[in-house]
């Protein structure tokens, strides 16, 4: 049985993400109703899975056939972040590797998590995921938006700065958190990987 995962880049990812939030959430309110767009806009169901993470060390997984993600019940109960992200993850699944999942078979939870865990090109896999589950869930008008207005809010306290200093961007991440509804490192990572850090480096010199 092969898995061939596609070659995708960020800015690949980026586009299926785009094309995700204009068909299901144009609004971009947020926080994202990722729940809400799973069960009512690709009618997939979701499992909360008792000790899915003690036992088999998984957050969550897609179904091979596609119709259920299986969330790990205390996550589901105790996380709403981490479980908004889970979720997204495998949304990313959903819609980045749809053409892997069509020859897939198993008779057993355990047989299909050790298959996962055995596909040779397993980083690419959960990259894309996480990279489309940060992009969906933080859009990054909204993140702009947001770090724009954090930057104007505390203009009095950094503006004697020539550049930006980096604790900013932590500060960033913790304070914007709550609003996109996700862990702080995720905002951190979001802010990275669209170079918001160094595109508003000299913000109040212009």
């Amino acid at each position: 049985m092969t898995f061939d995962v596609p070659h995708f880049t960020y800015n690949d990812v980026n586009e299926y993400a785009e094309n995700f939030l204009k068909q299901y959430h144009p609004s971009l309110e947020l926080p994202i109703p990722i729940e809400w767009i799973i069960e009512n806009g690709l009618n997939i169901h979701i499992y909360p899975f008792p000790e899915l993470y003690r036992i088999f060390g998984q957050s969550g997984f897609l179904s091979h056939d596609r119709k259920v993600i299986y969330i790990d019940e205390y996550q589901y109960n105790n996380f709403i972040e981490k479980y908004r992200f889970t979720l997204a993850h495998e949304v990313g699944h959903f819609i980045l590797h749809e053409s892997l999942y069509k020859d897939l078979s198993f008779n057993s939870v355990e047989e299909y998590i050790q298959f996962l865990k055995s596909i040779p090109q397993i980083y690419w896999f959960e990259t894309h995921g996480d990279w489309f589950a940060g992009q969906i869930l933080v859009p990054t008008p909204k993140l702009e938006e947001h770090c724009i207005g954090l930057l104007e809010q505390y203009r009095d306290v950094y503006s004697q700065y020539k550049y930006l200093p980096h604790e900013f961007w932590s500060y960033a991440s913790n304070g914007l958190a709550d609003i996109f509804e996700v862990n702080p490192v995720v905002i951190e990572i979001r802010i990275r990987l669209e170079s918001l850090s160094e595109k508003y480096i000299d913000y109040y010199q212009k």
